[in-house]
């Protein structure tokens, strides 16, 4: 399938992931950086906001294992792996990556500012759970050791989101950063509108994303565009 975007560094494709992933090349990506439908048939707070596709707690869940399995022979031996996932689901995005990957623990992204909910009667929910797996062979990861709240990445405000669960290219560059090196490929399977894509180009690592949206697609494309000048640019 020829790619929605592509330029020197950076495929992206308007595809389904379980089956674009199969036409990959085996061994070839150094880090799985996503940050999938959380299955807790999510419903937006903003009036004429787009729902999350494939986000039903039994769908969203089913089309995370199939990713998965299309997406393992793609990662070399000793791939490192984060996963955005919710509090509520977890273990079943654990139980989802056991087969496939080891666990290495998990990452708190602590967003400093609360969150939708019982604002009175429980504690604000202003965190979200990133799972942290290798593959077989183990490789270290890179920079000084880090402890596993991550408590310095402002989420993407909503005037100026374009998906309704962006993430910051901030804190997607300093995962890259830590885990892929230098001349590695990341991929991303749900890539959204492309914070991982525009965070591995910044950093001139290899990218490959995909995404069923081509809405979405169309802002990644956008913005890995932009990146791309504002870096020739920053060159000259």
């Amino acid at each position: 399938m020829k790619p929605y975007y592509e330029n020197d560094t950076v495929k992206l494709y308007h595809a389904d992931c379980r089956e674009q992933l199969l036409d990959l090349p085996s061994q070839s990506a150094d880090l799985l950086l996503t940050d999938p439908p959380y299955g807790m048939a999510w419903q937006p707070k903003t009036k004429g906001a787009a729902n999350i596709r494939a986000d039903g707690a039994r769908q969203g869940m089913r089309v995370f294992r199939q990713a998965l399995t299309a997406a393992t022979p793609m990662l070399a031996d000793d791939a490192h792996a984060f996963v955005f996932c919710h509090w509520a689901s977890w273990p079943d995005f654990h139980d989802a990556m056991a087969p496939h990957l080891k666990s290495k623990g998990a990452l708190i992204w602590w967003k400093n500012r609360g969150g939708t909910g019982d604002c009175t009667g429980s504690f604000a929910p202003d965190y979200e759970v990133v799972l942290h797996a290798c593959g077989a062979k183990r490789r270290p990861l890179m920079g000084k050791r880090h402890g596993a709240v991550l408590p310095a990445f402002a989420p993407v405000t909503p005037n100026r989101r374009t998906h309704p669960t962006e993430k910051p290219v901030e804190l997607m560059a300093f995962l890259v950063s830590r885990a892929c090196p230098e001349g590695g490929l990341v991929l991303d399977p749900f890539a959204g509108t492309g914070a991982t894509l525009v965070a591995a180009q910044q950093l001139g690592r290899r990218a490959v994303g995909v995404d069923l949206e081509e809405r979405y697609c169309e802002v990644a494309a956008r913005r890995l565009e932009q990146a791309s000048r504002e870096g020739e640019r920053d060159a000259a």
